[in-house]
């Protein structure tokens, strides 16, 4: 099946040289105007056929293995990529998050060959925001990939590696569309199949090169990398680690996790927040670039209200485990008007919006507690607000919070405007501080 599989690559690739930096295409001679023997040409430039790119660095690609500990037996799978001759593999976070969680749980081990046997491999870093790891075996390596930083151009061909489904190392053929715009945490589009199992692995060009390494699809043919500058960082970092030096990475996410909502709120303070008109009232509109902001108002002529939501959200999260993630900063306003409804049945609508539960970032009750609220009533530019501000904290990473701020308009009767602000992994100093900022966004057209 993987023959197959390889030789519809095949069939597809292009006679002409890849648009790679520095790589012309052969002029062709112009014939002159008298009919004269054709020269010979010289042999044409073409690009590696994918059989023979393959065939000469499969075995710098393995398969990641975790392995849960009192069954002996696999828990998930995922690949990984060498990248020195002591034997460090690049791979990503989210394929060994339960090893770092769990290390008395879970172990991880590389299979470096179809068939071959399992070898141990231990944990030596991790880059949590930008979904990677170093992983390293025992053993001296042969054959690895040097990392180099150089952006390939827009339209190169690439060729994303890994072991899908547990298929075997399977090599598919995609394009560079470069990195994606105003990304909260920096992504390369990258069209081509990236399927469960290849997280980890590379994406290179026909020359070998890598450009970044494989993260997140959503499907048809639109995949994720995270680029190659992070994983060489990461490198150099896990190089200067001591063989039998112990450490709880737990706490290297945990300082990750801290700068990372550090950076995100002095650029959020350094912003000021612009105004969106929704009805008559000004709300926060599109805070920062990473923000992606839609509005909708349904309209269904047998309701006799209108409500008018504009929401606008990070996209992306970090991710610390199967069931919790990080990192978001998100809002939605929704305001509600009425011509036929009284004030008595328009505040029974406008009670039933601002009880409604805002979308929280995802979490068990493993990794955080309870949310704790306060509620007080407030001023915002002559706009009588309600506000309710909620914490709860994660378990794992002390110091760190999710956040829900809640606050509705209470100076009309038969018009108002609900919002929730929702950060995902704070300090509490700095959530509060962001939610006192976003609150000076919302004002009343009088």
């Amino acid at each position: 099946m993987f023959v197959l599989l390889l030789v519809a690559v095949l069939g597809q690739a292009p006679s002409v040289a890849p648009s790679e930096p520095g790589v012309q295409s052969p002029a062709r001679s112009e014939p002159d105007s008298a009919p004269a023997p054709a020269p010979e040409s010289p042999p044409a430039v073409l690009p590696p056929a994918t059989h023979e790119l393959f065939q000469r660095i499969q075995n710098r690609v393995a398969q990641v293995r975790i392995i849960e500990r009192r069954s002996g037996t696999r828990s998930s799978i995922g690949s990984a990529f060498f990248v020195s001759a002591s034997g460090h593999a690049i791979t990503n976070y989210h394929v060994v998050s339960d090893v770092v969680l769990h290390p008395e749980d879970y172990t991880a081990e590389l299979v470096l060959r179809s068939g071959g046997e399992p070898v141990p491999a231990r944990l030596v870093d991790v880059d949590v925001v930008h979904d990677l790891a170093v992983i390293r075996m025992d053993d001296v390596v042969k054959d690895f990939f040097a990392l180099e930083d150089r952006e390939p151009q827009q339209g190169t061909r690439l060729f994303a590696m890994g072991n899908p489904h547990d298929l075997g190392t399977t090599i598919v053929e995609g394009t560079y569309n470069g990195f994606i715009q105003d990304s909260l945490y920096e992504r390369i589009h990258f069209s081509g199949a990236i399927n469960p199992g290849m997280s980890g692995g590379p994406t290179l060009t026909g020359q070998g090169r890598v450009v970044g390494v494989n993260v997140a699809t959503m499907g048809n043919q639109l995949g994720f990398l995270v680029p190659v500058k992070h994983a060489s960082a990461l490198l150099a970092r896990a190089l200067e680690v001591k063989p039998d030096e112990a450490r709880t990475l737990v706490d290297t996410v945990r300082a990750q996790l801290v700068d990372n909502q550090q950076r995100l709120t002095e650029q959020l303070m350094a912003a000021p927040v612009p105004k969106q008109k929704l009805g008559s009232y000004q709300v926060p509109g599109r805070w920062i670039p990473f923000l992606k902001c839609w509005g909708d108002t349904p309209h269904d002529p047998e309701v006799p209200y209108t409500v008018t939501n504009y929401q606008c959200s990070s996209e992306e999260d970090i991710y610390l485990s199967s069931h919790h993630r990080t990192g978001v900063v998100a809002f939605l306003h929704q305001q509600a008007s009425s011509q036929k409804l009284g004030a008595l049945r328009f505040s029974s609508l406008y009670s039933a919006l601002y009880a409604q539960d805002p979308d929280t970032v995802e979490a068990s009750r493993e990794d955080v507690t309870n949310f704790r609220c306060t509620t007080e009533f407030v001023d915002v530019e002559g706009l009588p607000v309600r506000a309710a501000l909620c914490l709860r904290a994660y378990k794992r990473f002390p110091g760190l919070y999710d956040l829900v701020l809640r606050a509705a308009a209470l100076n009309a009767s038969t018009s108002g405007v609900d919002t929730s602000l929702t950060l995902g992994g704070f300090t509490a100093d700095n959530a509060r501080k962001l939610a006192r900022r976003y609150l000076e966004g919302l004002s009343w057209t009088k």
